[in-house]
């Protein structure tokens, strides 16, 4: 979950530059939200000083005071470009356009959302505690068991039949493989190397399980790739790691659950009606 990522940070810069082009706005808002300072003005209206100094930190990645005479320069002159042309836009009404007004609530919604999921997880950060439980509710799915295997993929339940015939016979799983199977992993003996069986579609995966190692299936396993002949070679028990190891996974666990959470209380306390689309006008 990034949401802090510069995608965001930008457009909530485009709000406030197109909220700035409106000269009311400004006048009753500006000296609260912005400060007094500014670099420069347009027909009476203020390019203030700390949008300025955001703009320059997300479109060079500097503070204003590090900036050579020609960036802070070239900047101004971006920014200045940007009020012409906003302004220009609520002049010729732009601004009263609906797909316009639609686009900008969108994006109030998704700043805005972003902003409050961002606070809510500052005030409430994941406890140790928290961590701790997710954690083991999450322990099985990061052990179990590792397969080691090889497979002949075949177009054909009788083809796959076959080459069980051929290996009840005494050939050779690696060579049958080269020869025979349809799949990316032939040429190599049908190795398909260690896996867990979350990985592997369900009807390879169960059949794999109840194997016993050094042993290959009796009966073809049909999948939507076509119809497997599998050699178990080995298995192993996977030690889950501990909770310093995967400790970003599991804070972003608890922060999603913590988002939830917070969504479901402001529903609870919200009326939502949803219109049923049949007698929508």
């Amino acid at each position: 979950m990034n949401i802090r990522s510069n995608n965001f940070r930008i457009v909530a810069i485009s709000l406030l530059l197109v909220g700035c082009s409106q000269e009311e706005q400004a006048e009753t808002q500006a000296p609260n939200l912005f400060g007094e300072a500014s670099v420069a003005t347009i027909n009476g209206q203020p390019i203030y000083a700390s949008l300025f100094e955001r703009y320059a930190t997300t479109r060079l990645q500097k503070a204003s005071e590090d900036l050579s005479d020609n960036e802070r320069t070239a900047l101004i002159e971006e920014l200045i470009q940007f009020y012409l042309m906003a302004n220009a836009a609520e002049d010729a009404g732009i601004s009263q356009e609906q797909d316009v007004a639609i686009n900008f609530e969108l994006q109030r919604l998704q700043t805005f959302s972003r902003l409050m999921a961002t606070r809510h997880l500052e005030g409430n950060p994941p406890s140790e505690t928290e961590l701790q439980i997710a954690y083991e509710q999450n322990i099985e799915r990061l052990s179990g068991v590792q397969y080691k295997a090889r497979h002949i993929l075949l177009d054909s339940e009788d083809g796959a039949a076959a080459v069980i015939a051929e290996l009840g016979g005494g050939a050779d799983f690696q060579e049958l493989a080269v020869a025979r199977s349809t799949g990316p992993s032939g040429p190599n003996g049908g190795d398909l190397g260690w896996f867990s069986a979350e990985t592997m579609v369900p009807p390879f995966a169960q059949a794999v399980s109840l194997m016993e190692v050094g042993t290959f299936s009796e009966t073809p396993v049909q999948t939507r790739f076509g119809w497997h002949v599998i050699l178990l070679e080995d298995t192993v028990d996977q030690e889950p790691p501990g909770l310093d190891a995967v400790r970003a996974d599991i804070t972003g666990v608890v922060e999603q659950r913590k988002i939830e959470e917070f969504l479901d209380s402001l529903r609870d306390t919200a009326v939502v009606v949803v219109e049923d689309p049949a007698t929508a006008p």
